[in-house]
């Protein structure tokens, strides 16, 4: 069977292509799958036009005067076959309706997928790329010009510098990750740098919790940050067929967290992917039994209260990566459903307790448009505390949206008036988060994510809210100037351009209509005067047009009738 697969890979294989290709997709440099409609015209809908096939026939493979064969007609006859990866990225457009519930709801929850559909229906040809911008403030682009070495700890940090880079750590990440106890911390410290110089099973763990300390004390990166960070990266990838422990899954998780906030998605995804499974084969997915072979097999006793929350951060990181790649995500089976215990001072529980809603949103789900907003009221009704909860509530309302508009579902009344109050909040969250130098992944995201969700919804109050959306953005990229950041606003800007393209050009035809069938006034009908005069007086519309200004489209109606009867 290996022998088969590996001459199917060795024969070239001839590249299927549609007759024709319609115009739109010609002027995207779209793959065409030749149905009339096409799937991408049926999907954005463009208006689907083929130019008229010329009498001459192209030069086919065939040999002068052999007729092609039934099945090689069939062949150029049908359309092409679409690639899932294609789908799933957005790079090729499939009908709507030919495409699985599961590859919707991935596109759905995906923040990229949201932007390159929005911007294709603003102005398909200048749409930005489908790309993830501002996922984080870097991108993977906190690098020196010299490449990171894997080095001993105790040559990189003396005893005094981790104690300050762990109180960084405790001040910064854990009242939102707290998954580490800071005595037990402490100690581990002053035991390490007794011992000496040689590795110790806990050196990824300190170098996380120092590469982390960097991160949210200098804006700048340094060879030390770099060099902890590749430093726990070597030691894990050489253990990694080892059993695993609570310490390397303790590491793993915080070489996830660094990795959500200044690496790539591909790698920070496959970390959290490659930490699920580790939690899995260290047993600590599950709540410990007598009666279970499995768990009596765990060989390490582990503190309830620990376990839960270091499972509870490291599955709500997969979830969201998964959700913002397009990708799956790990689902272990008898996964715990225990909540960490609320402690005072710490806000893991705030963020935990997004879990169930989450989990709804996985793409293997379906639920209908009604459990969607239930779901997105009961969010919306939270209250968090501190900045970075706050953004983990509104990055879930946003994805709740997303979903909900994929189903054609429209907000108004109080629904909507909930989802601008928490953009607002969000926007605000963003810049405290900014002006406390923590660069939380969502610093960037959330403001850039709002101005497309403002741009979708598109009403006066939604408007309203993107000039500080984008000053949120500008500051960002001022303090963090990076490739991410300066992409991420000039992106933003951008999209603020073809939308206001789109409504100049939507005036303009309101405007030409208008002048073909101008008002008439009603007095006017019933007189006998030549219609240039008829059109003289026309003061009586200064009021209305004032009135209409900030009236919701649903009293436009009671308005034209006091007016007009």
């Amino acid at each position: 069977m290996l022998g088969g697969a590996d001459d199917r890979v060795s024969r070239p294989q001839r590249r299927k292509r549609s007759k024709l290709a319609c115009e739109p997709c010609r002027d995207l440099k779209r793959k065409c799958d030749g149905s009339q409609p096409c799937g991408a015209c049926v999907r954005f809908e463009y208006d689907c036009i083929y130019q008229k096939a010329s009498g001459k026939r192209k030069r086919t493979d065939q040999p002068s005067g052999q007729a092609a064969s039934p099945a090689a007609s069939a062949q150029l006859d049908a359309p092409r076959r679409r690639h899932p990866t294609d789908v799933a990225t957005g790079i090729r457009a499939a009908s709507a309706e030919t495409l699985p519930g599961s590859l919707r709801s991935l596109e759905a929850n995906s923040g990229s997928a949201f932007l390159r559909r929005l911007a294709l229906r603003l102005d398909p040809k200048n749409a930005p790329r489908m790309h993830t911008f501002a996922w984080n403030a870097f991108l993977g682009s906190r690098k020196t010009t010299q490449a990171p070495v894997s080095r001993p700890i105790m040559e990189m940090l003396s005893q005094a510098d981790m104690e300050s880079l762990s109180s960084v750590y405790f001040e910064k990440l854990h009242p939102i990750y707290g998954f580490l106890d800071a005595e037990d911390l402490h100690v581990l410290i002053k035991c390490r740098w007794a011992a000496g110089h040689h590795q110790q099973p806990q050196d990824p763990v300190l170098c996380g919790i120092a590469a982390l300390g960097c991160l949210f004390s200098q804006i700048q990166v340094t060879t030390v940050e770099l060099d902890l960070v590749e430093s726990a990266r070597s030691v894990l990838e050489q253990t990694i067929s080892d059993v695993p422990s609570t310490t390397s899954v303790t590491a793993w998780l915080l070489r996830v967290v660094y990795l959500r906030i200044a690496g790539t998605h591909h790698a920070a995804w496959m970390a959290s992917c490659i930490l699920m499974h580790m939690v899995e084969a260290a047993g600590l997915h599950c709540e410990p039994s007598d009666e279970s072979v499995l768990a009596s097999a765990r060989g390490e006793e582990v503190e309830p209260e620990f376990r839960r929350r270091l499972m509870a951060v490291a599955q709500h990181l997969n979830i969201w990566l998964s959700f913002d790649m397009g990708r799956s995500r790990i689902t272990l089976c008898n996964l715990s459903t225990v909540m960490p215990s609320e402690r005072k001072g710490d806000y893991t529980c705030e963020i935990m307790e997004l879990l169930p809603y989450s989990e709804q949103l996985d793409p293997e789900k379906a639920p209908e448009a009604a459990d969607l907003e239930s779901a997105l009221t009961a969010v919306l009704a939270r209250v968090h505390s501190v900045p970075p909860s706050i953004l983990a509530q509104y990055n879930l309302a946003l994805c709740l949206c997303r979903r909900l508009q994929a189903m054609n579902v429209s907000f108004a009344g109080k629904m909507l008036d909930q989802i601008l109050a928490l953009t607002s909040k969000g926007i605000e969250a963003a810049q405290a988060i900014l002006d406390a130098r923590s660069p939380w992944h969502h610093m960037a995201n959330v403001p850039f994510q709002t101005v497309c969700l403002l741009l979708a919804i598109d009403n006066f109050s939604s408007m309203s809210q993107l000039k500080d959306a984008m000053q949120c953005l500008s500051n960002i990229a001022t303090v963090y100037d990076t490739d991410a950041t300066r992409e991420a606003f000039n992106t933003a800007s951008l999209l603020i351009r073809l939308h206001q393209r789109w409504k100049e050009k939507g005036a303009s035809e309101l405007d030409n209509i208008l002048k073909s069938f101008p008002i008439v006034p009603r007095q006017a009908t019933v007189n006998n005067e030549p219609p240039s005069q008829q059109l003289e007086d026309t003061t009586w519309l200064d009021g209305l047009a004032g009135e209409f200004y900030n009236l919701d489209y649903s009293d436009i109606d009671q308005i034209l009738f006091s007016t007009f009867s």
